[in-house]
């Protein structure tokens, strides 16, 4: 029996985010935009599914989870760099 394959691929940029900053009180506020690390980033995005019901394409997943699907025996699981399995830019 063959083992259901995911193609996952690996986007940095969800690292950080941006978070809105707000300094001084009353009508002096001042509101800036400043970027923050993500303390759990969920950097790695599923393309496509083939046998499997358990996850979804476009379904985001942090390192534990990746870890967890790699090293289990029961998928097939290859992760690409961005753009490598997705041409466009579209979710799935």
């Amino acid at each position: 029996m063959n083992k259901p394959t995911i193609q996952i691929e690996y986007d940095g940029s969800m690292k950080q985010k941006r978070v809105e900053e707000t300094k001084g009180t009353g009508m002096r506020r001042t509101r800036t935009m400043k970027t923050v690390e993500v303390k759990d980033p969920l950097c790695w995005e599923i393309i496509t599914l083939e046998d499997t019901t358990s996850w979804y394409p476009g379904q985001r997943l942090n390192k534990k989870q990746v870890q967890g699907l790699c090293s289990g025996a029961a998928y097939n699981v290859v992760i690409g760099l961005p753009g490598q399995f997705r041409v466009t830019n579209s979710r799935y």
